[in-house]
């Protein structure tokens, strides 16, 4: 009878064993999948380090006439500072935007812009941050560098606003 007794518990804590080497796994998974990606949580910020130039811009005019039949929103834009590239102050370049991002540029506005190379043009990121319309305080202009852009743009919530102004106040 004690032996009976023995082989009862030892099964019982055997299968206890086996369901919780079973279910190991999944709590491994739950509390590890914080931490992947933690390096590198989405945010705005991402922006940067996958833009090929980042300037702040004033934009000098728009063409949306290709943009009702998908094609890209083109638009001429003048270096106000450059933070990451090979643009200069007062340089004009032109640059492109796809349809579906909803561009709405407006001759004057004064934008931190996130670019790509697009061979011998330039094109907004396709990054899903980059629908963010990020428009600068002329006054902060002289703040904006790397290391200041980059927090301020940490401190935007997740999922960020579609209108975002950059002030002296958002670079302190």
């Amino acid at each position: 009878m004690r032996f009976e007794a023995v082989r009862v518990l030892s099964l019982r804590y055997t299968l206890h064993v086996r369901k919780l080497i079973g279910i190991l796994p999944v709590i491994a998974f739950h509390f590890a999948t914080p931490l992947i990606g933690a390096q590198y949580p989405p945010t705005p910020a991402s922006l940067i380090p996958e833009a090929d130039v980042i300037v702040v811009v004033e934009i000098s005019n728009t063409n949306y006439s290709r943009t009702p039949s998908d094609g890209p929103m083109t638009a001429r834009a003048k270096v106000l500072r450059s933070l990451k590239g090979g643009l200069r102050k007062d340089q004009s370049f032109g640059f492109t935007e796809t349809a579906w991002v909803g561009p709405s540029y407006k001759t004057g506005d004064v934008r931190v812009l996130f670019m790509e190379s697009a061979g011998n043009e330039w094109r907004i990121l396709g990054n899903l941050f980059a629908k963010t319309d990020f428009f600068v305080e002329r006054d902060a202009i002289p703040l904006l560098n790397l290391n200041s852009l980059k927090t301020a743009l940490e401190r935007l919530p997740v999922p960020s606003p579609k209108r975002v102004l950059i002030t002296r106040d958002l670079l302190k």
